[in-house]
């Protein structure tokens, strides 16, 4: 398995982080045909060729997913839309606080 591993900071407390958290759930549900299921504050994500784990921390996102070989040519790919999407969220969610 080929692994991404995504930290990022944030200001939102984590109550507020865990809720936004919740949209890039549903985002990597619907984008990879994943079952989520919330564990506390760890958010754990299983698919077919892909599995992973997201934990929120009061000052921290951090998100890790093995790909399995189909998807292995891909991983850029995917890391720089993980990241992406991680950021809109925490972001627009720090600008309208």
């Amino acid at each position: 398995m080929s692994m991404i591993h995504i930290r990022k900071k944030h200001k939102l407390g984590q109550a507020r982080a865990r809720k936004t958290a919740d949209e890039l759930a549903k985002s990597l549900a619907a984008d990879y045909n994943a079952k989520c299921k919330w564990h506390k504050d760890d958010l754990k994500f299983k698919s077919k060729g892909v599995q992973g784990l997201m934990h929120v921390g009061k000052d921290e996102v951090e998100i890790k997913v093995d790909l399995g070989m189909m998807l292995r040519p891909f991983k850029g790919k995917i890391e720089s839309s993980i990241l992406a999407q991680l950021e809109a969220i925490l972001d627009n969610k720090k600008t309208s606080a």
